[in-house]
């Protein structure tokens, strides 16, 4: 017997776009990369004839296959790389150009309400002697949060990004998974952040920072009639989801700074002050991204501790400003094909 260790877990994920919700990605389109927690998650809803009349008894004689859920979830130390992917995936709309993408949210007249469809593969000893071997088609970014915190290690830059899946799963995968795509780390001591007019770097009063989106996709819209089933023309095999639409999109900016005489967050609460919040993590000139919130306003300046010193609790909502928008971030990397169509 060889039991397996869930340090041979690998999994890969699609780099460029599905070009719809139920064509999978093919290894021209997948990357590998390293993250820090392990499955993805697929499950079989079912229902019975419990509560049916015409048997003489209230148990269930037979169940029957109803619809397939997938979700799962990337926590990884922050890099350009995966930055580029969850920005472009998760707002939707990514234009490339010279190693850089401009990346912005789904204007829903010009884009639709759909975002990026990926393939997840995860897989324990692929191959003949395969534990596990599964591909989910049709995902979708739900929401992603990049957090930094003071300490020089990699645990004081993070990401973790949700998702969700139209339920389809291919099993075996079909796909042998690439070598691991080589990654430039955007630690904690490379950011940059300007909010409403103050450098909190150049102050030195920044603690702690969180900034990400939530597309809150509309999963009970996804199964409509004719979305159709986990194997097709099959109606006993389970419903899949045939659409992923965005829901209410939320923009999060929350940190955490020292305060001194002088500081002006709480009069600019008071004040209802807006202006613009830019970030920036840097690797290199060419490993690097800017997050503009093109608008945003206080909503929130509590009275902190942080580890002894005085400190502020501070959340800035992001605001549409026209015609800027919400959110433009440049990111630069040279990996190619970005949630682009696959070559």
């Amino acid at each position: 017997m060889s039991i397996a260790r869930m340090q041979e877990y690998v999994n890969s994920w699609g780099k460029a776009k599905q070009d719809d919700i139920a064509t999978a990605n093919t290894l021209a389109g997948i990357w590998r990369l390293t993250k820090l927690n392990a499955w993805a998650q697929r499950k079989l809803n079912t229902e019975s004839d419990a509560d049916e009349y015409g048997k003489p008894h209230e148990f269930q004689t037979q169940s029957y296959k109803t619809s397939w859920d997938c979700n799962g979830s990337i926590e990884k130390y922050l890099s350009s790389e995966i930055a580029a992917w969850a920005f472009a995936f998760g707002l939707g709309k990514a234009t490339p150009s010279t190693g850089t993408y401009t990346i912005t949210p789904l204007d829903p007249v010009a884009d639709g309400l759909e975002l990026p469809y990926f393939s997840f593969i995860q897989a324990l000893r692929q191959g003949a002697s395969a534990v596990a071997d599964e591909m989910m088609v049709g995902c979708a970014v739900n929401d992603f949060n990049i957090a930094v915190g003071s300490g020089p290690g990699r645990e004081n830059s993070k990401i973790t990004i949700n998702f969700v899946g139209s339920g389809k799963l291919v099993a075996p995968s079909a796909i042998t998974l690439p070598a691991a795509t080589a990654e430039h780390l955007l630690p904690s001591a490379a950011v940059a952040l300007s909010v409403i007019g103050m450098d909190y770097v150049a102050l030195k009063r920044i603690v702690s920072l969180e900034f990400g989106w939530n597309n809150n996709i509309a999963l009970d819209q996804a199964f409509y009639p004719g979305c159709g089933f986990q194997d097709a023309g099959d109606g006993t095999s389970g419903a899949i989801r045939g659409r992923l639409l965005v829901g209410k999109r939320v923009p999060h900016l929350r940190y955490v700074a020292l305060v001194e005489y002088g500081s002006t967050e709480f009069d600019k609460l008071k004040g209802a002050t807006t202006g613009t919040a830019v970030i920036t993590m840097t690797n290199s000139a060419a490993e690097t991204f800017t997050a503009t919130f093109h608008q945003v306003k206080i909503m929130v300046a509590d009275h902190a501790d942080a580890n002894g010193f005085a400190a502020v609790t501070v959340e800035a909502t992001p605001e549409y400003k026209d015609p800027d928008g919400v959110l433009t971030v440049q990111a630069k990397t040279a990996v190619t094909g970005i949630g682009q169509a696959e070559a």
